[in-house]
């Protein structure tokens, strides 16, 4: 091959190179960009954990807080809000994204810090006329970090009796029991694991004892979670018959408080023994004669 032959196809070879390193060094054509975030609520004292969503670009991202304040309690690293809040409020900071283009996206964020909500114990009761056993579950509702219950079940010992009383609904429970007449009371507590969210403890049935009837279920639930223990009670089922007072003066109304009945006179004695008796003129008491004619 000639002198000149062998510059050209070095020459090429150049060519080809340099094209290869401007491909690989090519940036890309979609811009950096912050999507949305998917969160926008954490609860007191709850571990959080809500990740940055960069996009085109050139990896690797940089992210920093340039303008407001976090949640205190909460940081950012690498892309992600990580923490416990320890202050309820609403927050709002913009954070902004590097690439390795020295290229840059804001996203305005707003985190609303709340009190953990309290956890509901719930049975579904229905509210129609019952004719055969009804089948009834417990369950619990807007439960964070919960640990347990102490609940107690009430109704009519005369118009229902207890076929069969619950079992934990999952081995991530343990539930137990205590039933006679008209009463149902459970103890239930988490195994492992705190539970959030909305779950089933236990189910349980009740047979009328003289169909129709319908069923009233007082219910009362000492519920121990993250935030404390809760006390909730509730009528499920059908609301008892409101309470009707006496009218004032019907037998078995009393008086409202404060307020005393006015002291009635009574009638002088008959025979009183001052009747007749002189007074002090030295006349008698009593009805003046008449005048004689």
């Amino acid at each position: 091959m000639s002198g000149a032959a062998r510059r050209g196809l070095g020459l090429l070879l150049t060519l080809a190179s340099l094209v290869a390193c401007t491909s690989e060094l090519a940036v890309p054509t979609e811009p950096l960009r912050l999507l949305r975030t998917d969160w926008a609520v954490a609860y007191l004292g709850e571990p959080f954990d809500g990740a940055l969503r960069p996009t085109g670009g050139l990896r690797p991202y940089r992210f920093e807080v340039i303008d407001g304040e976090l949640p205190p309690g909460l940081g950012l690293s690498a892309g992600r809000l990580v923490g416990t809040p320890s202050e309820v409020g609403r927050f709002a900071f913009t954070v902004q994204v590097r690439d390795g283009n020295l290229s840059q996206a804001l996203q305005q964020v707003e985190l609303d810090v709340r009190p953990l909500p309290d956890p509901i114990v719930r049975v579904d009761a229905p509210r129609t006329e019952l004719r055969s056993t009804v089948p009834l579950v417990v369950r619990v509702e807007d439960a964070r970090g919960w640990r347990g219950a102490r609940i107690s079940l009430t109704w009519d010992a005369e118009a229902f009796a207890l076929v069969a009383a619950p079992a934990a609904a999952d081995a991530r429970l343990a539930v137990f029991h205590e039933a006679g007449d008209g009463f149902l009371h459970l103890e239930a507590a988490a195994l492992g694991a705190t539970r959030n969210g909305a779950f089933e403890l236990g189910r349980f049935s009740l047979r009328p004892l003289e169909p129709p009837a319908q069923l009233s279920l007082q219910l009362t639930a000492v519920s121990r979670f993250s935030g404390g223990d809760h006390l909730s009670e509730r009528v499920e089922g059908v609301p008892p018959p409101p309470v009707v007072a006496p009218p004032p003066g019907a037998p078995g109304a009393t008086e409202p408080p404060g307020e005393e009945p006015p002291d009635e006179p009574s009638p002088a004695p008959a025979g009183d023994p001052t009747d007749g008796a002189p007074d002090e003129a030295g006349e008698p008491r009593g009805e003046p004669d008449e005048e004689a004619p």
